[in-house]
This record gives structure tokens, sequence and C-alpha cells, in this order.
């Protein structure tokens, strides 16, 4: 081995030094939930966005979502350890991410819809569309409300940031079975699973057009992510940390992302690397900031704000800065809002969720959605 490696400390040495947490995953998730709003912006502005998926800046958009569910998988599988057992695992989940997440679905079917729709509000009420949004609260996807953005550039859908919602839930079930069998503590076993899964993936990919999709990711594509995430944590102990490293799994999944889309499932080992690179750098948010964990709720209110302001102000129109700079302080708002009435106090809960166990089995920061999911 070159002495670099050899001298290189091991992502388990990083975490160990630093109490349990990555020093960079607070502003990692913070940068991701806001460059996320930031791509966005022009989408929902309706502004010609068909270059930017083009070249550097192309791939860079496209490994946003994969670098959620990548440092979901690598923070969750230390919560699932900690816990130790189905039900705890379940209900932190649960309490993370189901709270906020029926405020927000709430908010969007009370307030926002009866403001933006051209229905009658009784009509409104009455039809199943609204109903059915409440769905979106346990992962049944719709992105629909009555008469809601029917003229926007992008019409007829409140909170595309949803679609996480499916693999995420997915992500947490397999996990909920790997701790139920025991298998999330045989990483041998488990990543051997992962690396004849992904092959298999690639070939069917390749026959059958499996996961293969023209603009993001695929959903199947993006849990390989969390689960790649899964496997750097249960290997810490002997993953290298070191730029040269870095260097290498960032050119070759630039490379394998420039290929065929069939080519999706081999690139998560090299992306997550890089994800896991940043978030064990010491890129420390100020106090205040590490006290305010609001990339959640930026994740989840960003988009249905983004798309009230285009529905009533023609000045943003076909620009996604000038409608980027005008919602950041407003999406802000109510993620902070989501942190400081919702999340946060559901969080005090999980005293009770863990129980007797020792201080050691509760350390650490856990992730929520990606969501982050992602975180």
């Amino acid at each position: 081995m070159p002495s670099f490696y050899r001298s290189a400390p091991s992502a388990g040495d990083i975490l160990r030094a630093n109490n349990g947490e990555g020093p960079g995953f607070n502003a990692l998730r913070l940068a991701l939930s806001i460059l996320i709003l930031a791509v966005h912006s022009g989408w929902v502005a309706g502004a010609d966005t068909s270059q930017d998926w083009e070249g550097l800046q192309g791939l860079f958009r496209l490994s946003l979502v994969p670098a959620f569910f990548a440092l979901s998988g690598f923070l969750v599988t230390g919560s699932a350890l900690r816990t130790g057992a189905v039900k705890p695992f379940i209900t932190l989940r649960f309490i993370r991410i189901i709270p906020a997440l029926l405020v927000e679905v709430t908010l969007s079917a009370l307030v926002l819809g009866p403001i933006f729709t051209t229905f009658l509000l009784a009509d409104y009420f009455r039809d199943i569309r609204f109903l059915e949004y409440f769905g979106n609260i346990v992962g049944r996807i719709r992105f629909e409300l009555p008469g809601v953005f029917e003229t926007n550039p992008l019409p007829n859908t409140v909170n595309q940031n949803l679609w996480t919602l499916k693999p995420e839930f997915y992500c947490y079930i397999l996990m909920a079975l790997m701790i139920g069998f025991g298998i999330v503590r045989s990483r041998r076993l488990f990543t051997s699973f992962v690396v004849v899964l992904s092959a298999a993936a690639t070939v069917a990919a390749y026959a059958y057009g499996f996961g293969v999709s023209e603009a993001n990711y695929h959903w199947t594509v993006v849990v390989f992510y969390f689960f790649v995430g899964c496997i750097c944590f249960q290997w810490r102990d002997r993953l290298k940390i070191h730029r040269l490293l870095f260097l290498a799994a960032l050119a070759i999944s630039l490379a394998l992302m420039s290929a065929p889309r069939e080519l999706a499932f081999l690139v998560t080992p090299f992306l997550t690397y890089c994800v896991i690179y940043i978030g064990l750098l010491p890129l420390r948010l100020p106090e205040l900031l590490r006290k305010l964990d609001v990339s959640y709720g930026i994740y989840l209110y960003g988009f249905p704000i983004q798309q009230a302001l285009v529905a009533k102000f023609d000045f943003v129109h076909g620009d996604g800065l000038i409608l980027f700079l005008v919602s950041a302080p407003i999406v802000t708002a109510f993620a902070l809002f989501s942190w400081l009435c919702v999340e946060k106090p559901f969080l005090k809960v999980k005293r009770y969720v863990l129980g007797d166990r020792p201080p050691e089995a509760a350390s650490g920061r856990d992730a929520a959605s990606i969501a982050p999911a992602t975180r």
C-alpha cells in the first residue's frame, strides 16, 4: 500500500475524534438543501433550463439528490446500530420525518390550496384530489391539488420534492428488515449482497431498461446510494479518508456519470465516497446554525413557496435567479418555523424511545430526511 494510504485516518478515526459526529455533515446537508432550491428555481420560474443539464454543471445537478441519500445511509446506519432493534429504529425515523411532513402537507392542502385554487372552495374540498394529497404523509405520493397552479410554467404541481419520499420509505423499511435479521451487523454479508445486486441491476438496466430514466436518476438508483452509504459506515474503520482517494473517486464518478445511464448503479461507491469525504472535513457551521437544523424544512417548503411566488408575481417569470433570491428568505423562515415549532419539540421524545439504553447508545447526531432524504 502507498505510504499516504497507510498514514491516512479512517472514517472511524475522524468520527471518534469528533464525539461520533462527522464535522462537515451539518454544513453538507445545509448546502445540499440550498443548492436544490437554487437548481429548482429556473425550472419553476419557467426559464430555459435545457443547457443546465449539459457538461459538468449537469453532472453536478444530477449528483445532488443521490448525495443526500448517500449521506443519509451513512448517518442512519449509525442510528440503526445504536438502537439495535426494529421498533426503536422505526419510531425514531417516524419522529424525525413524519411530524414536519404532516404539517407541510396540511398547510399546503388547507392554506395554500384554498388561496390559489381556481375552484369554488366547496368544490375544492369535495374533490378527491384534496383528500388524496394527504396520502403524501404515508408515502402515497400525489403532486396535485384541485385547481392549484394550473397556469404556472410547471402546472398542477404543488411540491415536486415529495418524490423522494417513496425511495426514502423503502430505505427505512429495508433497513428495519436488516436490523430484524441481523444483517446490519454482518458487514461482509451485506456488502456481498449489495455488490451482487449492483451487478445484476446493471445487467438488467442494459437488458430491460431497469432503473433507467431520462432526467434525474430513477428512484431505484438513489436507494442504492443509501445502502452504499450504509456499507461505508459499516466499514468506517477500514475506509481511509485522503484527498488523493477523493480526487480519484471524483474522476471515476464524473466518467461513469457521463456514460450511458445503464451504468448508474456502478457510480454509487465512488460518488458516495466523495460525499463521505466532504462530510468528514472540518467544515463546522457556527454554533447558532448548528442548533438551527433547517435543511429538512428548506427541502420541504422550497418548492410550494416558489410555485406560489410564480403564480402571484409576474416579475419572477422566466428568471430563476430572481426567484431564488426572493424565495430563499421566505423558505428559510418557514424552515425555522418547522425546526423550532415542530421538529425540535418532537425530538425530545427520543429519550423515551431509547428508554434505559446506556448514554453511548444514544450518542451521535441523527439524520433527518434527504432528504434531504434526505437526510
